[in-house]
């Protein structure tokens, strides 16, 4: 479960992860300084710029009742959703999770002590700007390049474990209750993370704590709280470029007033409607090499909106830092060769930080064997 950090020293620094981010404008300043202006430096090119028209989709991403998983009576009616599970992991490596356990409550405070931050001075925000190397803090990242394009949103990214990554000078504390709200919810998050882990096991015929034994006791846990403020022209801009993560997967906390999330299915951009109180699951890189592409992290998208800001709190969950990725075993045979090498998730997670947001590019270019 996720370690208690409330009293840990606030002298800690964490490690330095090898990343070189070019320090952009606070997006969040911009919006309300200039409320009409658009820099160059974030209107997309033509074919990258998303429709001002979306064609209307048939396509919904699917969405698992946990406690018809958990506490089903009738194995008939879990298996059903079992299956419902196995083939959204399969056909779009996405999906919504409704009745997971997470108080509501509890939802709308974390969603509270994130707008309430984002909400702060500039200058009391910038309090919390990361250090030269770290990939903790305020602003923004995958800003590598000076000339790159850049997103129109402002984030605040935070490891939550294990405890020696964990750096409190980064966690605020206005409001008061912030990080103990920040604590309550990872915790309830990484339970989550631990049973959709299990359910993947149970359909893809592995031990049940295969994927449990392989995170181990120094797991991974970061958080990034996402702002989108209101853009003039949304049809030129994106909020977060298309990519897939780099975790083993993701939970993400909705805005349950303003959709903006989309992913890439047969070279379609679809909408994923906000669900009130669910979580938004997606594969992630290292499920997708420890499957041996079996389940596929997908390319995903944050979009913009003319009249309101938009918020999303996302939950990384990764193997320890020392753990080697691989394929499993049992799902590598002569009809279904290792499509990955293996490697450290350390030496993984600073390759991903060192680039740029370019969908699948950072898997594709470290970790796939070439055919």
């Amino acid at each position: 479960m996720a370690s208690s950090v409330t009293n840990a020293g606030e002298s800690f620094s964490s490690p330095n992860w090898g990343t070189h981010f070019v320090a952009v404008e606070s997006v969040q300043e911009l919006a309300q300084k200039k409320p009409n202006d658009i820099p160059e430096r974030y209107i997309r090119s033509e074919d990258e710029r998303p429709s001002s028209t979306p064609l209307p989709s048939l396509l919904t991403v699917p969405v698992i009742d946990m406690e018809k998983l958990l506490l089903a009576s009738d194995n008939h009616e879990r298996q059903k959703e079992m299956d419902i599970l196995s083939k959204a992991c399969i056909e779009w490596g996405f999906f919504q999770v409704v009745n997971h356990g997470i108080p509501h409550s509890l939802i709308d405070r974390m969603r509270g002590v994130a707008n309430e931050f984002f909400g702060l001075s500039f200058e009391e925000k910038q309090k919390y700007a990361p250090q030269p190397g770290d990939a903790q803090g305020y602003g923004n990242m995958f800003v590598v390049d000076e000339k790159q394009k850049l997103d129109w949103g402002d984030l605040m990214a935070l490891a939550l474990m294990p405890k020696k990554l964990v750096n409190l000078a980064l966690w605020p504390t206005t409001p008061s209750d912030y990080r103990n709200t920040l604590e309550r919810y990872s915790t309830h998050v990484e339970k989550v993370a631990q049973i959709i882990l299990s359910l993947f096991a149970e359909n893809l015929q592995l031990r049940s704590d295969y994927f449990k034994g392989k995170f181990g006791e120094d797991s991974m846990m970061t958080m990034r709280m996402n702002l989108y403020p209101p853009c003039p022209r949304p049809d030129l801009v994106l909020g977060l470029s298309p990519h897939s993560d780099g975790s083993a997967i993701t939970l993400l906390l909705q805005d349950d007033q303003v959709e903006g999330l989309h992913v890439r299915k047969n070279n379609e951009w679809i909408p994923i409607q906000p669900t009130p109180y669910a979580l938004v699951i997606n594969i992630g890189d290292l499920i997708e090499v420890m499957t041996n592409g079996r389940y596929k992290s997908i390319e995903h998208r944050a979009m913009t909106n003319k009249e309101k800001t938009r918020l999303s709190i996302a939950t990384f969950y990764h193997p320890s830092l020392d753990e080697e990725v691989a394929p499993a075993n049992n799902l590598v045979d002569e009809k279904n060769p290792s499509l990955y090498k293996k490697f450290k998730h350390q030496e993984y997670i600073h390759y991903y930080m060192s680039k740029q947001l370019n969908g699948k590019k950072s898997l594709a270019d470290f970790a796939k064997i070439c055919e």
